[in-house]
């Protein structure tokens, strides 16, 4: 009986061996990722504003190579294109830097606020003036104010750079500093840049001129930044919000559209604690 009784007591060991050693690799297959899941491909469609490209093509990089099998085509074509190109359908994505009109004819979008960007006023880097105000800002774009001496700097007549019709920075320049919706009143003998790169260049090489531009892309070494009513544009002041010549930079959807899987992953992305990392990388402020 006790031989019996062993026997019995060791099959039985045997067996919850066996259980237990089915029930782990049972447990392990289950937590084991699916090799048959579905990776992120296809190309997003994307364009517009040229002030958020130094941190669009960030964006877009690290996306992309976190997701080989995605392609987004960016085009840098202004916030005006941006806007009519998604609406129509053509970018499944547009950029903006600037917010959507109330008119009506802009409707049918949603704008995604994912950063805050600072608008610097640019001179040559031999130019001495130091501080303009809103007003003193506003008469020399509009021609009452025609020579440097009138705010403190070298007699010289001042030559004035803007940025394109559309432009999502002319619009938010326009609106702050308290001229014509769109900048209508600008002077006619502006120079007009089509992007924000050509304000740097064009005011670099030109010891008279005075241009506005995008903060981030701002290179020190071409251009001095002046201050604006007393508040030197820093990221500490326009986090504190000191310095108010400001704008946000929007992701534009369609209204009730699905996006596809890699353009709602690239969103996604973009608001992301890793997304508003690269963000702020880029000089900008996080929304998030």
């Amino acid at each position: 009986m006790k031989k019996i009784s062993a026997l019995l007591m060791m099959v039985l060991l045997a067996a919850t061996l066996l259980t237990g050693c089915s029930n782990t690799t049972a447990t392990d297959t289950d937590n084991t990722p699916s090799d048959t899941a579905e990776k992120l491909s296809g190309v997003v469609k994307t364009g517009g504003s040229t002030s958020v490209e130094k941190v669009m093509t960030a964006l877009i990089y690290q996306f992309q190579e976190d997701n080989k099998d995605v392609t987004i085509n960016y085009e840098l074509n202004g916030s005006g294109d941006g806007i009519k190109n998604t609406i129509s359908g053509q970018y499944e994505i547009g950029h903006s830097s600037r917010e959507l009109k109330t008119d009506g004819t802009e409707d049918g979008l949603d704008a995604t606020a994912y950063a805050i960007d600072g608008i610097a006023i640019v001179i040559n880097t031999g130019n001495d003036v130091q501080d303009l105000t809103q007003k003193q800002l506003k008469d020399i774009y509009t021609g009452a104010i025609t020579n440097w001496k009138e705010v403190g700097g070298n007699d010289v007549a001042i030559t004035v750079i803007t940025r394109e019709p559309g432009s999502g920075t002319r619009d938010a320049f326009a609106e702050i500093i308290g001229l014509e919706k769109g900048g209508s009143d600008i002077i006619s003998s502006a120079s007009v840049a089509d992007n924000t790169g050509a304000i740097q260049t064009q005011v670099s090489s030109n010891p008279n001129a005075i241009g506005y531009m995008s903060y981030s892309d701002v290179d020190d070494s071409k251009v001095n930044t002046v201050k604006y009513e007393g508040v030197e544009i820093s990221e500490a002041t326009l986090k504190d919000g000191t310095y108010t010549l400001k704008r946000e930079f929007f992701l534009l959807t369609k209204t009730g559209a699905t996006l596809s899987p890699a353009a709602q992953a690239f969103v996604d992305f973009v608001m992301s604690k890793a997304g508003q990392d690269i963000v702020a990388d880029n000089k900008l402020l996080r929304i998030k």
